[in-house]
């Protein structure tokens, strides 16, 4: 093989690549637009047409964010005391 037939077989190789590529490109872009007009179609026919609903818009990630440490309540920023500590009553009979 010389070294132009190998130069043509390495462009040919690559324009394939390439086609595969575009049309992996355009199966997805179709298999998207299938996805959201099902999504528009179940959002109409479940809340109604309403013209405010255009306004509306809906974002699907995949990637999870991260996580955020702690059980969700928030710490009280109020000090306690040592009146309160010493108390014969339990905190939350006052």
């Amino acid at each position: 093989m010389s070294v132009e037939e190998s130069r043509e077989a390495l462009f040919q190789s690559e324009v394939s690549k390439a086609e595969v590529i575009a049309g992996l490109r355009h199966a997805l872009d179709v298999q998207y637009r299938r996805f959201v007009d099902a999504a528009r179609a179940d959002w109409e026919r479940l809340f109604g047409s309403d013209p405010a609903d255009a306004c509306v818009s809906v974002r699907v990630a995949a990637s999870q964010p991260a996580a955020i440490r702690g059980s969700g309540f928030l710490k009280s920023r109020r000090p306690i005391s040592k009146t309160e500590s010493k108390s014969s009553m339990p905190r939350f009979a006052h």
